[in-house]
């Protein structure tokens, strides 16, 4: 891939952030040296998966279990512990997502009609990301002032499963709750079942206040 490419954009700044979590954790020294063993397992990864992404629609959300799995790889050698582990993720998920959530929210909140302002910009976001073959999204009638939706096939969680680690697939299920979290104070947020837990699919609920 080019340094241009919109995908390798985001392979580099996983990378950024995961070095900065890794040093700001275990110091410059041990943390640069962590840093370049995530670089490694990271391309390895990519090697063994990349057939499962066959367009920039596929390798944008594989990207996101390579991560996850290279950071497993990394904190497993210095055996920290899960928690440890799945607090570093959301951490760099955090630093990635929060504040561009939160301007969203804002904007969204500040429109005339606020709830139809989300549905449409929920609607949009999942054009873009969900509605294809590796999540096969479809919306659902969630009731007065609800929006719902459910995914049927989860990329995510099919990489983490090849990889013989489906026990990963809940923590990247949390990446949703950031953006719940920024609109808490006017939508409610609820999911009932998950892929990764074993169900047949990932539903999404969102309810006005």
């Amino acid at each position: 891939m080019t340094e241009e490419n919109p995908n390798q954009q985001l392979i580099d700044y996983f990378s950024q952030l995961t070095k900065a979590e890794l040093v700001t954790r275990f110091g410059d020294t041990k943390g640069v040296g962590l840093h370049q063993l995530y670089e490694r397992q990271f391309k390895i990864h990519w090697n063994n998966y990349v057939h499962m992404f066959p367009d920039d629609v596929s390798k944008r959300h594989g990207i996101n279990s390579l991560f996850v799995m290279a950071l497993d790889d990394v904190l497993r050698e210095i055996r920290a512990s899960y928690k440890e582990f799945k607090d570093a993720v959301l951490t760099i998920y955090h630093k990635m997502l929060l504040d561009y959530f939160k301007e969203e929210s804002e904007k969204l909140q500040s429109a005339s009609d606020a709830w139809n302002a989300f549905v449409e910009w929920a609607k949009k976001g999942n054009e873009t990301n969900y509605n294809n073959e590796y999540f096969l999204l479809s919306e659902v009638d969630a009731g007065e002032n609800c929006f719902g939706f459910d995914i049927k096939r989860c990329l995510y969680f099919e990489v983490l499963r090849e990889a013989g680690r489906p026990e990963l697939g809940p923590i990247l299920c949390e990446y949703d709750r950031i953006l719940a979290s920024t609109l808490e104070s006017w939508i409610d947020f609820k999911r009932y079942e998950t892929i990764a837990a074993g169900d047949k699919r990932c539903t999404f609920r969102y309810c006005k206040k």
